[in-house]
């Protein structure tokens, strides 16, 4: 992905009123990925409404960003299952109508 295709990082913080830093803490803790190009921070523009989803829950809700990686975490484990899921009840389907 070129510089062109991303989201310089000060741009978004500064039109969402988020902090620089809170992000790349989310970054170190592993929560989302920061592309860094000559000293300058970037993100890929599908990543914006996770990073929004998660300052909302540091600025709104006032969680911590150990609430914000374990409630991360949680909705992603849920995710995972509930795609797991529909895939046992479409086979589960095909064996039924079999």
């Amino acid at each position: 992905m070129t510089t062109e295709e991303l989201i310089s990082l000060e741009l978004f913080c500064s039109h969402q009123g988020v902090e620089i830093a809170f992000v790349h803490a989310l970054h170190e803790r592993g929560l989302l990925q920061i592309t860094v190009v000559q000293d300058r921070s970037f993100v890929a523009p599908e990543v914006l409404p996770h990073i929004e989803k998660l300052a909302r829950m540091h600025y709104e809700l006032d969680i911590n960003l150990e609430g914000i990686e374990a409630i991360s975490h949680l909705l992603e484990r849920m995710e995972r299952l509930q795609s797991d899921m529909r895939a046992l009840h479409e086979r589960l389907r095909l064996y039924e109508e079999g």
